[in-house]
């Protein structure tokens, strides 16, 4: 009978002081009037996804309750931008960019889920576009009560794909054009059908200066307002402002591109293009309409050389009549056209086109692995194709593909895998003959730090080739996009698990426990450590097994004053993060280097602080290999303190609280009571550890006439102070009617007219005549007792069937058993045998199990394997052994 109550009232000065200017409008707003009621009474399971949804690095959401109601955090609210500002009191559809109608049923079942590619538009930052990972938040009962969204960037993988397909579609349009014209009008016509590209303009070069070909879109700029003659004079592109090239103020920037000729000097031609007014013009955005330009350049030489060869090359692609001057046909000749280049690269574009979507829609490495290795061989007419993974901070490659099986690859070996992280560059594999069969190339963050490699392998040896390089170098761009996406959404599932194996701690080991997993879980860390203060100016270093005994001796006996990044972390409450012992040397001059004579590189020393913002703990941890921490990971290692903080401050108060309770409680449900001879008696109480839980269960024992023994077992609804006044005035009553020497079928009737029905719980009372060998019992609502006779299984205690305390208005029925020397009856609470998710049935099959195994043991030995055999209650637990002495 669990009610747990909100743990710390101050909590939401927390959220307001850390959660940002998210935090300070959530804890500003009045909520008693809605669904979640005043904020102090939210439940932990709120609190902690709040915490988790306020720190989180990227734009994070979390849905509440039925409605739902939407709690973003601040990277969320600039993501939506002013227009669509998120309040309390607004819908929750105007917190979802994207289709709310598609999201409102997964929000319905609070199922676990993604939004791929949510467009994000504003004026200011343009379209973006972002996947939302949707993981279901469990409440107090353990069933989902809300959803947390967390979004992951993918901007740069859409546009890349759509400009990949753009390029593919150009090539494709282009690629069997039969003079200049028809290059210009295709080309024209599918840039122009570009939703991002509000015109399009092609002039050609002729000897009296640009002559345009073909057009298209609306808002085609005066000619004179572009440099056509300066580009194809010098051959550099220029970038035309809006208010130059006589639009309107939110025209387009205007991209004038010269379109090189092959093999000359001069371009061949000046393409004119109006750029995405929704993208930014970086230097990405100019490359791709280079790339643009280019292609239709080489189209342009194509077309000019195809005309060439039809005069004088053979084959079966047309006939040319050939005659002798009298007017008969001497003969027919064919002429062919080459076309195994241009189906090599439509066949390259179409294969890195079914790349680019496999990898859009694969989710998790694995995954991304798999399509790696399964498709990417067909886009550069590989014999085999191998991925290397290196984790962040990780001495060692996940290498998957090729003959080979998978494996760790060390990343200081001189295999060329390891070599293209280890130095970040591009390097050959060659044959016995020195000829270049293969090449290793990085795959990269978007700060250039290598991330893995792909070796690709061909069965000839192949040449340096302009056109492979930059096709390797788009394979290579989208795995690493696709890499980075999956490292992102697999940080935040990461944290998320992290926070829900918080939530459910009790006790600061447990606590300390999960805490010590984060490095490793989160980050990939190794070696962490937690150090705390101890007695005095002490300090206690928490750390797993695995940690290097010669290590741990290193921080054995700590006092507040080392000059250890850890110490000093814990000391001054000040983050230390050390790139490299390089760095560690210069800060720390003259201190001993354990971490670093044990392999870490990069290390880090996290400091905790209590609820009054005083350092209370320090978190270390650090990789065997330099690891760059950036903005999204300084972010993340908040959102780890954070929640480290909450939970060592609510585990903190109710250990503080436990021990009251267990001090509280022993004065009222112990005895001093002398046992009658022939029976053994054993009590047991422990409280619930969530909370303050002062709880409605308890037990009596009351000595009557001819050393008889009534037992009292009850249980109370609800818990805190209101319970336990409830509880002590039913025990107090139930004591002194039995003393009175009121009927046992009576005592509960007497009771309910005593203290009428404004209380709600379950009694039982077994009255044991250990000289007459037999026991009464009366029950009201509570578990049956369980007998269990020598030499026999243990069963219930049948009794007829009663109403529970408050409801009794009859006499009850009284059930006589049999008790004789060596027979077992153990009276107990519901917290003894029930637990969430499994049947009541199952429960008390287990303590029939654990008490038929102890059945020869003392009444109290018994009672300590019922509690620990049945640990793991979130409830109050009272128990009474009663063994009939041979």
């Amino acid at each position: 009978m669990n009610v747990t109550p909100p743990d710390d009232p101050r909590w939401p000065d927390t959220v307001a002081a850390t959660g940002g200017r998210a935090g300070a409008v959530i804890t500003a707003y009045d909520w008693s009037g809605t669904p979640l009621g005043p904020i102090e009474g939210w439940p932990q399971s709120l609190r902690t996804a709040l915490a988790l949804c306020l720190r989180s690095p990227g734009p994070a959401v979390l849905w509440w309750g039925d409605g739902p109601v939407p709690l973003p955090n601040d990277a969320y609210r600039r993501l939506l931008g002013p227009g669509r500002e998120v309040a309390p009191d607004r819908p929750a559809a105007r917190a979802w960019p994207g289709d709310w109608d598609a999201l409102v049923p997964l929000l319905a079942r609070r199922d676990a889920g993604t939004s791929p590619d949510v467009r994000v538009r504003h004026a200011r930052d343009g379209d973006r576009w972002f996947t939302f990972t949707h993981s279901p938040v469990t409440d107090e009962s353990g069933r989902p009560a809300g959803v947390l969204s967390v979004g992951a960037e993918t901007t740069a993988r859409v546009v890349g794909e759509r400009r990949l397909r753009l390029l593919v579609a150009l090539g494709a349009a282009l690629a069997d054009a039969a003079d200049p014209e028809e290059v210009a009008r295709r080309a024209v016509d599918t840039l122009g059908g570009a939703a991002s590209m509000p015109f399009v303009r092609l002039h050609l070069a002729t000897p009296g200066g640009p002559r345009l070909a073909a057009t298209a879109g609306a808002e085609v700029p005066p000619v004179g307002d572009l440099p056509l003659a300066e580009v194809l004079a010098d051959g550099a592109p220029r970038l035309v402002p809006p208010h130059l090239a006589g639009g309107r103020a939110d025209a387009p920037v205007v991209a004038v591109l010269p379109v090189p000729d092959p093999g000359a000097a001069a371009p061949a031609g000046v393409l004119v293009v109006g750029l995405d007014p929704h993208r930014a013009v970086d230097a990405d955005h100019r490359a791709f309409v280079g790339l643009l330009a280019g292609q239709v350049g080489v189209a342009l030489a194509a077309a000019r050389a195809r005309r060439r060869r039809s005069t004088d090359r053979a084959g079966p692609d047309a006939a040319v009549t050939v005659d002798t001057g009298d007017r008969r046909t001497a003969f027919v000749a064919a002429v062919t056209r080459d076309v195994s280049d241009r189906q090599r690269a439509l066949r390259r574009a179409e294969a890195l086109a079914r790349l680019a979507g496999a990898l859009s829609s694969a989710r998790g490495r694995e995954a991304i692995v798999e399509v790696l290795t399964t498709v990417a061989p067909d886009v550069v007419d590989a014999a085999a194709l191998r991925v290397a993974v290196a984790l962040p901070g990780r001495t060692v490659l996940d290498v998957t593909g090729g003959d080979a099986p998978p494996g760790p690859l060390p990343l200081d070996t001189d295999a060329p895998l390891a070599r293209a992280v280890r130095d970040n560059a591009v390097l050959p594999v060659t044959g016995a003959d020195g000829r270049t069969t293969g090449l290793c190339l990085p795959l990269r963050y978007g700060d250039g730090v290598a991330l893995g490699a792909l070796e690709v392998r061909w069965a000839d040896p192949v040449s340096d080739d302009d056109a492979l390089h930059n096709l390797l170098d788009a394979v290579a761009a989208l795995c690493s996009q696709a890499l980075q996406r999956a490292e992102l959404i697999g940080s935040a599932q990461a944290m998320a698990v992290f926070a829900a194996r918080l939530s459910v701690t009790r006790s600061t080991a447990e606590a300390i426990e999960v805490i010590l997993d984060a490095p490793t879980t989160v980050f990939g860390a190794e070696l962490p450590g937690l150090a705390m203060r101890d007695e005095g100016r002490r300090v206690r270093l928490w750390y797993h097994d695995d940690v290097p005994g010669t290590l741990a001796a290193a921080f054995h006996d700590l006092g507040v004053d080392d000059p250890r990044p850890l110490v000093r972390a814990l000391r001054d409450g000040t983050r230390i993060v050390l790139r490299d012992r390089a760095e560690f040397a210069a800060r720390f001059p003259g201190l001993p280097d354990p971490v670093g004579a044990h392999g870490l590189v990069t290390t880090v020393a996290l400091p905790l602080f209590g609820a009054e913002r005083r350092p209370i703990a320090a978190l270390g941890f650090g990789w065997r290999r330099e690891r760059p921490l950036r903005d999204t990971d300084l972010a993340s290692l908040n959102t780890v303190a954070d929640l480290c903080e909450q939970t060592l401050e609510r585990v903190r108060l109710a250990a503080a609280e436990h021990n009251l309770v267990t001090r509280l409680a022993g004065r009222l449900r112990s005895s001093s009571l002398t046992p009658p001879k022939g029976l053994e008696v054993a009590t047991r109480y422990r409280p619930a550890m969530s909370g303050l839980h002062l709880g409605g269960d308890w037990y009596d024992l009351v000595r009557q006439d001819g050393d008889r023994l009534a037992v009292v077992v009850g249980d109370v609804v609800g818990h805190q102070v209101e319970a336990a006044a409830d509880m002590a005035q039913l025990r107090t009553m139930l004591n002194t009617l039995i003393r009175l020497g009121v009927p046992l079928a009576e005592v509960f009737l007497r009771l309910t007219e005593l203290l009428g029905v404004g209380f709600l719980g379950t009694c039982l009372i077994a009255v044991v005549d250990p000289v007459a060998g037999t026991a009464q019992v009366a029950r009201a609502g509570h578990p049956h007792p369980v007998l269990l006779p020598a030499g026999q299984p243990p069963r219930a205690v049948p009794t007829a069937h009663a109403l529970p305390l408050g409801m009794v208005d009859a006499p009850m029925t009284v059930a006589t058993i049999p008790f004789a020397p060596g027979d077992v009856l153990v009276a107990y609470t519901d917290g003894l045998v029930e637990r969430r998710g499994r049947p009541y049935d199952e429960g008390v099959a287990a303590l029939h199990r654990t008490l038929a195994a102890v059945r020869d043991e003392p009444a109290e030995a018994i009672a300590d394997a019922l509690l620990h055999d049945l640990a793991g209650s979130e409830d109050d637990q009272a128990l009474v052994v009663l063994r009939h002495r041979r």
